[in-house]
C-alpha cells in the first residue's frame, strides 16, 4: 500500500514538473484536451446549458425592464394633463376653502 502512495506521489511530482516546464500554449493544449474527455464532456455540455439559461434568462429580464421602463414613460405622458387638471382643481379647491373659512368669521362676527 506504502510503495503505490509513493509511485502516486512521485507520478503526481513528476507531472508537475513536466506541467512547469512545459510553455503556456501547451498547457493550455492540455486542460482543453481533459475537457474534452468523456468523463467531463457530460460536465462541459451541463455547464454550457446552464450557462445558455442563464444568459436567456438575464436577457429575458432586461427585455421585460426596458418594456416596463418604455410603458412607464408612456403613461406619464398620458397622465400629464390629468395631473394638471387635477393640480388646477387642487387649488380651486384652497381657494374655494379660503373664502368658506373668510365667510364663516364673517358669519360668526355677526351673529
Amino acid at each position: 500500500m506504502k510503495k503505490a502512495k509513493n509511485k502516486n506521489l512521485l507520478a503526481a511530482r513528476a507531472e508537475q514538473a513536466i506541467i512547469q516546464q512545459l510553455p503556456i500554449e501547451q498547457k493550455t493544449l492540455r486542460r482543453v484536451s481533459r475537457l474534452l474527455e468523456p468523463k467531463n464532456l457530460k460536465r462541459l455540455g451541463i455547464a454550457a446549458l446552464c450557462g445558455t439559461a442563464t444568459f436567456s434568462l438575464l436577457s429575458s429580464v432586461s427585455h421585460m425592464r426596458a418594456y416596463r421602463a418604455a410603458m412607464a414613460r408612456e403613461l406619464k405622458k398620458q397622465l400629464d394633463p390629468v395631473n394638471k387638471k387635477l393640480d388646477a382643481l387642487e387649488e380651486q379647491n384652497e381657494e374655494l376653502r379660503r373664502q368658506n373659512e373668510q365667510l364663516q368669521k364673517e358669519l360668526e362676527k355677526r351673529g
